[in-house]
């Protein structure tokens, strides 16, 4: 073979070991590039049952505090009945949540049925808050019931006192409706007098 010959063989093997090198390469690659593949369907299977689980904990959470809810204000409004709704969608993949209240058949926004129940149902919430949070067990009311019937303040005087009770909580109400001192497990009433104003131990 001539010089010429020689040289070009050996371009040629170069060539042919440049290509092989080059297409075990790829082989790696594309090997690699599948486990890659297979690795993010995998993430994206396991993510979508992670969703689907914290969905589920968020609506059984959001339906537990839906259930305390309506418990308070059927037993405050026996002459209503009234159902506490959080309606739950999805907005660019964040959970939204709306406050709603229900009552035959007719679903309204939040407060929709009357300061009454606006202010039973704001007043349940703050409890839940409490417990979530776990905050101190102490709730100081300044007339929070203001808005509350006269007809319906035995209810939530009763209620107050069973969820107190249950939950180990302390609620201090400031108010000039007598009809709480029904269910309280301790009434004081404040007395002007020359010296100022004085606490008057009633029960």
């Amino acid at each position: 073979m001539t010089t010429y010959g020689l040289e070009l063989q050996r371009r040629v093997d170069r060539i042919d070991g440049f290509y092989k090198a080059i297409l075990s390469r790829q082989y790696t690659l594309t090997d690699e590039i599948k486990a890659l593949k297979d690795d993010i369907d995998e993430l994206t299977k396991s993510s979508a049952v992670l969703k689907h689980f914290l969905d589920i904990m968020v609506k059984d959470e959001i339906q537990n505090m839906a259930n305390l809810v309506t418990y308070g204000l059927r037993a405050v409004f026996k002459d209503q009945n009234l159902t506490f709704v959080p309606v739950i969608t999805k907005k660019n993949e964040k959970i939204h949540i709306e406050l709603k209240t229900q009552s035959e058949g007719v679903t309204c926004d939040f407060g929709s049925f009357g300061g009454s129940v606006a202010v039973i149902e704001s007043f349940l919430l703050r409890i839940i808050c409490i417990l979530k949070k776990k905050y101190a067990r102490l709730m100081l009311l300044d007339e929070t019931f203001a808005a509350v019937g006269e007809e319906y303040i035995a209810g939530t005087s009763a209620l107050i006192s069973e969820l107190s009770k249950k939950l180990n909580l302390d609620v201090l109400l400031v108010t000039h409706q007598k009809g709480f001192q029904i269910f309280a497990d301790h009434v004081l009433k404040v007395k002007e007098s020359d010296d100022g104003l004085l606490m008057e131990n009633i029960k």
